[in-house]
């Protein structure tokens, strides 16, 4: 779990503010993809040094289920349920639904709106475009800037590039797609005998 909780503190939320520009018609293309979508799972791949973590999240309505590794993360929408099976523990803490962390709030993971970061389209070339969201003035975000590939055929997410003082974090998209089966939900059954850690 401290391995999910490290990734988390890199990953911020992200939104553009300058309407009519190219970039932010990117972003905003990006978000109305997953919110037509009633239900949808996502893959992933975390890289920061030398490290490279598998993961994927699924989410329906205001739930999400996540998996880091060999954590798990449950939310129903107001609690969120962090599983560490390695040390038979449970994290409960309340949702930040503001949030725009894809690890931190997946819900909205890709809900580029709001007027934290200025968009910038770095280039659109052979199906790709890539957008630089650089903080605006008087947001500390620990994500500093962060770079977003989309594709331009699908307007679906390829990657995500974080950098803060040169610490980097790059999350590869592998796969988007409907929701397949009903969203796993939180059952303290499958963790008897563990430890929960309420920090609500």
């Amino acid at each position: 779990m401290k391995r999910l909780l490290l990734f988390v503190v890199f990953l911020a939320c992200v939104g553009p503010v300058a309407a009519g520009n190219r970039a932010a018609e990117i972003l905003e293309r990006l978000a109305a993809g997953f919110r037509a979508m009633k239900g949808y799972e996502v893959a992933f791949e975390v890289e920061a040094g030398e490290s490279r973590i598998g993961g994927s999240y699924a989410v329906e309505g205001q739930g999400y289920y996540l998996t880091l590794g060999d954590a798990e993360v449950f939310c129903d929408g107001a609690v969120r349920y962090e599983v560490d099976h390695a040390r038979r523990e449970v994290t409960i803490v309340g949702v930040d639904t503001t949030s725009r962390n894809i690890l931190n709030n997946p819900v909205r993971a890709f809900d580029f709106l709001g007027s934290e970061y200025l968009p910038e389209l770095l280039s659109e070339a052979d199906g790709r475009a890539v957008v630089r969201l650089t903080p605006a003035a008087g947001n500390n975000s620990p994500a500093g800037t962060v770079t977003v590939t989309v594709s331009t055929a699908t307007m679906r997410p390829e990657l995500l590039d974080y950098d803060y003082e040169g610490e980097r974090v790059r999350i590869t998209i592998g796969r988007v797609a409907p929701l397949g089966e009903p969203l796993r939900t939180f059952d303290r059954k499958g963790c008897e005998g563990y430890e929960f850690i309420d920090f609500r």
